[in-house]
């Protein structure tokens, strides 16, 4: 798989996440929604007006959302992201899209080998560039960089 369905893949990860925790609907029931409604369908791109295939390879995508439901399966999980943060603002607090970018990254850098991290790293890195700001992106960084360091250990 080239690496641009692989980034594709990942966004269309943190969407299922995404409306998993906005609707609490089960996360495979919205992944086959996805499979079955909108994989290979044209969405307009509204700054350039022009229709995007919306595409991601559905093994992979699996394959992510095992990884994610394995994660948030732990009972320590939101202990664990707290801990990698900082400032007063605990991870239940923060908007949504932030709480899905982190936990589709976390959980796929929980099961990624070390020499492949930091790719997958900055992969969800320029995908949250196009979500939120800049400031949020580094925050973002800052606390997948402290994840990576501690499965290092």
């Amino acid at each position: 798989m080239d690496n641009k369905l692989k980034s594709k893949t990942r966004l269309t990860n943190i969407q299922l996440i995404f409306q998993h925790i906005s609707t609490n609907d089960d996360i495979d029931v919205i992944r086959e929604s996805f499979d079955k409604y909108y994989k290979n369908s044209f969405i307009e791109n509204f700054s350039s007006k022009k229709k995007i295939k919306f595409e991601f390879n559905t093994n992979f995508l699996i394959k992510l959302n095992n990884y994610y439901k394995e994660y948030v399966n732990l009972n320590d999980y939101l202990i664990k992201i707290n801990s990698f943060i900082t400032f007063d603002r605990k991870f239940e607090k923060w908007n949504l899209i932030n709480q899905s970018i982190i936990l589709a990254a976390i959980s796929e850098l929980k099961n990624t080998e070390e020499s492949k991290l930091k790719i997958v790293l900055n992969d969800y890195l320029n995908i949250s560039k196009n979500f939120i700001s800049l400031n949020e992106v580094k925050i973002i960084n800052a606390i997948l960089d402290k994840f990576i360091n501690e499965k290092k250990k």
